[in-house]
């Protein structure tokens, strides 16, 4: 439902130890970011700038 509200360049899958996970073949071509334990400090970068790229409004020095 997400994919077609916002569209496939606006849409990230936060996953958590992906060692195991096999990705469903048809969301491909998504942006997937990978954490370990702590969202914030493993993805909360990454997540904000990928955010800032599709125009949302992130402040990069408050993350």
């Amino acid at each position: 439902m997400m994919l077609t509200l916002l569209g496939r360049k606006r849409v990230a899958i936060l996953m958590k130890q992906q060692d195991n996970m096999e990705r469903p073949s048809d969301i491909q071509g998504l942006i997937y970011i990978p954490y370990k334990d702590n969202l914030q400090k493993e993805a909360g970068l990454l997540l904000a700038k990928e955010m800032q790229a599709q125009g949302y409004p992130i402040s990069l020095a408050n993350v």
